[in-house]
């Protein structure tokens, strides 16, 4: 909490050398750092104004030097992290955002946002900012990610982490649905989730604290998704 009582978020990017603090309000704004090794330059300050409700999710793409930002008000917005400015916003969401990613493979973009009817609408768009496909989950998405192997080899997917604790596979091709994960063990809501760099592992965060790791089925010995939990009292299954 600052000294006004005003909640903060705070996303930091080593690599980038930037830091992100946005306040739950309209205003948006970006502290970037040049990079100096073991010093700080306090002074170095830029606001990016955009949204007129309070910021639900912020993502950085460095292999697009790319950031996202969703908010509460049902706008995406693209900014350039190279000249610190907005690029163009991702029009389309009849309400609340609350959950992005973005691609590090081909700079794709998915949006959740909340259905008139119930559940979640996930939207999938180039980097460009043109909408490839969209697709209606009965389930309300809580989190977002991509799985980042090289094309023509591997078949991407986006994974989504739903309120009853499944994780949902959809193709990035088509936005099919792929498979799903399950655990019966656990049944809160995914409210984190990402690849590893070798997309052999997904993990998992549940907003009770539970983290959960699993790998792909072992094709000779048939063994099911490996399960590691940590900093919770389940056994694995």
């Amino acid at each position: 909490m600052n000294e006004a009582g005003v909640s903060l978020n705070l996303v930091s990017s080593l690599t980038c050398n930037i830091v992100h603090l946005f306040p739950p309000s309209a205003k948006f704004m970006v502290v970037y750092f040049p990079s100096q090794p073991s010093e700080i330059d306090m002074e170095s300050q830029m606001h990016l104004y955009g949204h007129t409700a309070e910021i639900t999710s912020l993502l950085v793409c460095k292999p697009y030097s790319i950031m996202i930002s969703v908010s509460k008000d049902g706008t995406c917005i693209i900014w350039d992290l190279n000249r610190l400015c907005y690029v163009q916003s991702l029009a389309g969401h009849k309400s609340p955002v609350t959950a992005v990613s973005a691609s590090e493979t081909t700079g794709d973009i998915a949006t959740v946002c909340d259905s008139v009817g119930g559940g979640s609408d996930l939207r999938l768009w180039t980097v460009n900012g043109d909408l490839v496909g969209h697709v209606h989950c009965r389930e309300i998405i809580c989190s977002v990610a991509f799985s980042n192997q090289p094309e023509g080899i591997s078949i991407n997917v986006i994974a989504g982490g739903l309120e009853n604790g499944v994780v949902r596979l959809w193709s990035t091709w088509d936005l099919k649905p792929v498979r799903e994960i399950t655990f019966s063990k656990s049944n809160k809501p995914i409210v984190s989730l990402t690849f590893s760099c070798d997309g052999q592992h997904l993990y998992t965060a549940n907003n009770e604290g539970t983290v959960i790791s699993w790998c792909r089925k072992d094709q000779q010995r048939l063994k099911l998704p490996m399960f590691y939990s940590f900093l919770s009292s389940y056994a694995a299954g």
